[in-house]
């Protein structure tokens, strides 16, 4: 029976812990020391700040939780089971007194199967809903994808664990297969959750991206970035902020003339993520081009 490696990254905000511990990851030379070189690679490719303690941990195959490492603003916490594998979560700690654990927050899954990318799922705490009271301590919500052999294969919106807005499915070489109009709409958007911005080289996810003096939406502007325009993340500035319909940190960036700014993270891409604006932008084409109704 084929295992589902689902990569579980806790991040809990913490208010007591003070020190963090970042580095550039330096991968093994010899896979053989560690069963977290592909999964290592991909993280960093998503901006995660890996550190070299991290890096080095061999990932246990039976229920146990191998390692724990505190950080300035949250803690990693690796763990597996013989069911599903090894897995990690990022996790933001919130106080949602109408769930049952009131310190579970948003959370970001990372799952992998045999050594390939598989799903990132968003995952909130949701309070009742006065239609059918349901509330959920980690449902679905907003942006999430899917995987095939390794290929972006759907991009999906949900609220509530529904479906919502819109699905686009891909073909393996990345062109629009299908949009599916969804029964019900987004109440929240369909956002991402962004809770690292690592040193590294991005790219503008949208148009008109502001840099911004501080890490904050109310802060003075210092300019306007295009669409794909390089940029050099210097710093995760650990500051979260609601951007709606995101939800993430800022990066502290390094213009060209060497100004230093901060952009949202949603609006930073790196080279592991997705280019929802370009799918969204063939998707829209592909509804044009097929007569597209919302069926």
């Amino acid at each position: 029976m084929k295992t589902i490696v689902s990569f579980l990254i806790s991040l809990m905000l913490l208010s007591c812990i003070s020190n963090s511990t970042k580095s550039e990851p330096v991968l093994l030379s010899n896979p053989k020391d560690s069963t977290l070189i592909v999964e290592i690679q991909f993280l960093k490719n998503l901006g995660f700040p890996l550190s070299k303690e991290l890096e080095l941990t061999v990932l246990p195959i039976h229920w146990e939780r191998s390692y724990v490492e505190r950080r300035k603003s949250y803690k990693v916490m690796i763990g597996a089971s013989d069911y599903k594998g090894t897995s990690f979560s990022l996790e933001i700690e919130d106080n949602n007194e109408y769930l049952k654990y009131p310190k579970r927050g948003r959370i970001k899954d990372i799952y992998f199967k045999n050594g390939k990318i598989l799903y990132i799922n968003n995952r909130e705490p949701i309070p009742p809903i006065l239609e059918d009271g349901r509330s959920f301590d980690d449902s679905l919500n907003g942006i999430n994808f899917r995987y095939n052999d390794g290929n972006l294969s759907e991009v999906a919106c949900y609220y509530h664990f529904d479906p919502c807005d819109e699905k686009i499915l891909l073909t393996s070489a990345g062109e629009i297969q299908k949009v599916i109009k969804e029964k019900k709409t987004c109440k929240k958007g369909c956002g991402n959750l962004i809770f690292f911005r690592a040193p590294g080289s991005y790219k503008i996810a949208d148009n008109k991206v502001r840099v911004r003096k501080e890490p904050s939406v109310k802060s003075e502007i210092i300019t306007e970035l295009n669409k794909d325009t390089p940029i050099e993340v210097i710093a995760d500035a650990e500051v979260y902020e609601e951007v709606f319909p995101h939800y993430g940190t800022w990066g502290k960036v390094k213009l060209d003339d060497g100004t230093e700014g901060y952009v949202y993270g949603a609006f930073l891409r790196a080279p592991a993520e997705p280019d929802v604006v370009a799918i969204r932008e063939k998707a829209e084409e592909w509804k044009k081009k097929n007569g597209w109704k919302g069926k």
